[in-house]
């Protein structure tokens, strides 16, 4: 049981993490040429797998959305929909110029300017209107920041639309303002406390210390 079972360990996996993350940081402190070309080869080695991370991802969708099929399940339709285009537009992407497959052909350049092209455009044109939503809600002042948040929303909104210019051309130089001093000022603090976090969850994972990608946390 101890001989098959190794491979489940926790500290496998760390000890991988820790060796590829090294192999990363060092030649942007060191300039060593063999071992940036060994930390080029793990990143060749990364592309391959995310190939067939890929695949697996493929693959999960194509066994769940087709065992919702053949269960008839509630909105099975849309599975079927999801397994149809995903199948059919891998198809159409396979490398085979002779039979007019692959990237470049009128079909695969036809089902991307008609059909992906026009469905993003609607997917963005919904979340406009989310968003929208959203700060329809959020404009609310019921506190001081509250009524800064909406005097700075409003006056921004009128600067973007062509109605505010024309009302009070003002309205131009008031948003550069609030975004070259209190935004950036914000921006410039919160990606201060990113790169920071993200110094200490580097920390914590070249130290083995982190393990939320280790099956949940284990």
């Amino acid at each position: 049981m101890i001989v098959m079972a190794w491979y489940r360990r926790v500290e496998i996996p760390i000890i991988l993490t820790i060796i590829f993350c090294i192999f990363q940081v060092v030649p942007y402190f060191f300039v060593v040429p063999a071992w940036e070309s060994a930390a080029k080869d793990f990143v060749d080695w990364d592309a391959v797998m995310e190939t067939f991370a890929l695949f697996i991802g493929f693959t999960t969708l194509l066994m769940l959305h087709g065992r919702i099929v053949a269960q008839r399940r509630r909105g099975w339709y849309w599975s079927a929909w999801v397994l149809i285009t995903m199948i059919g537009y891998t198809i159409v992407g396979i490398p085979i110029p002779s039979i007019g497959l692959g990237k470049g052909t009128p079909l695969f350049e036809a089902i991307r300017l008609y059909v992906l092209t026009p469905l993003s455009g609607a997917m963005y044109a919904s979340l406009g209107f989310w968003i929208a939503s959203a700060a329809y809600r959020a404009f609310r002042a019921r506190t001081i920041e509250a009524g800064v948040l909406l005097l700075s929303g409003t006056l921004v909104m009128l600067a973007n639309a062509p109605i505010g210019t024309a009302i009070w051309p003002t309205f131009t130089p008031i948003r550069k303002w609030i975004f070259d001093v209190p935004n950036m000022a914000t921006m410039r603090a919160i990606t201060i406390g990113a790169a920071l976090g993200a110094i200490a969850l580097g920390a914590r994972t070249l130290m083995g210390r982190e393990r939320g990608y280790l099956r949940g946390g284990e």
